[in-house]
C-alpha cells in the first residue's frame, strides 16, 4: 500500500531540492565544474515529465505551468556561425574558455528578456555547432543526467554531444605562444551552470519563502 505525500511535504522536498541546486551551483562557481551534473540530475527532478515513468516535482505541486527565465541568445537559422547561447566566451592573451554569464550584464538585456511558458523554456535551441548539431535545454540536462554522469554513465554517447562536449565542434579558438588552441572547458556544463540560474530565478519568484535564510 503507497501513501500519497501531503502538499506540506512535498514544499518541503521542494525546499530540498533548492537547497541542491544553491549548493551545487556554488560549489561550480568556486571551480568544480563537475558540480553541473549533479545540477542537471536536481533539475531533472524538478522538471521533467516522462507519462508514468517519470513525474516532475513541478508537477506534483501544481505548478509546472510557472514561467521561467530565459537569458539565451535567440536561435537564428539564417546564421550559419556555431552558437553558444547560454553562455559566453572568455578570450584573453593565453586564455579561451565557456563561462556561464549569471546576472553579470556583460551582455545587456540578454538577462532582461523577461519569462516565457515552461515548453518553449525546455524545447527553445540553446546549443548549435560547427556542424549544424542543435541542442535544447531540455537535451543538454537529460544527456548530461542520462548518460554522462548526473545519474548514469554510458559506455557510449550520442555523436553530435560528444562533438561539442569533447572535440570543440563549436569551433572556437585562441592563441597561445603564437599557436591556435581550442578552447577550454564544457560548454554543456558552463550552459547547464546557467540553466540552474534562470530555474533559481524563477523558482524564487513562485517560492520566495523557500529561499529564506
Amino acid at each position: 500500500m503507497n501513501i500519497s505525500q501531503t502538499d506540506e511535504e512535498l514544499g518541503d522536498q521542494l525546499k530540498a531540492q533548492i537547497g541542491f541546486l544553491i549548493g551545487s551551483s556554488d560549489a561550480y562557481d568556486k571551480g568544480y565544474i563537475n558540480e553541473a551534473k549533479r545540477l542537471a540530475l536536481t533539475m531533472r527532478l524538478l522538471l521533467y515529465d516522462n507519462g508514468r515513468k517519470s513525474v516532475s516535482l513541478l508537477t506534483l505541486l501544481n505548478r509546472k505551468k510557472i514561467l521561467f527565465y530565459d537569458t539565451s541568445l535567440d536561435y537564428n537559422p539564417n546564421n550559419l556561425l556555431p552558437m553558444a547561447g547560454l553562455v559566453i566566451l572568455k578570450a584573453g592573451p593565453d586564455i579561451g574558455e565557456y563561462i556561464a554569464p549569471l546576472d553579470s550584464g556583460i551582455f545587456p538585456g540578454r538577462d532582461l528578456k523577461g519569462k516565457i511558458p515552461f515548453e518553449r523554456w525546455w524545447s527553445n535551441i540553446v546549443l548549435v555547432d560547427s556542424r549544424r548539431n542543435k541542442s535544447t535545454r531540455r537535451d543538454l540536462i537529460l544527456t548530461v543526467c542520462n548518460k554522462d554522469g548526473g545519474a548514469h554513465v554510458d559506455a557510449e554517447l550520442d555523436e553530435a554531444y560528444y562533438a561539442f562536449s569533447r572535440s570543440n565542434s563549436l569551433g572556437w579558438k585562441y592563441q597561445k605562444d603564437g599557436a591556435e588552441q581550442d578552447f577550454a572547458g564544457r560548454p554543456e556544463l558552463a550552459s547547464i551552470r546557467q540553466i540552474a540560474y534562470e530555474v533559481l530565478k524563477s523558482l524564487k519568484d513562485e517560492f520566495p519563502v523557500y529561499f529564506e535564510h
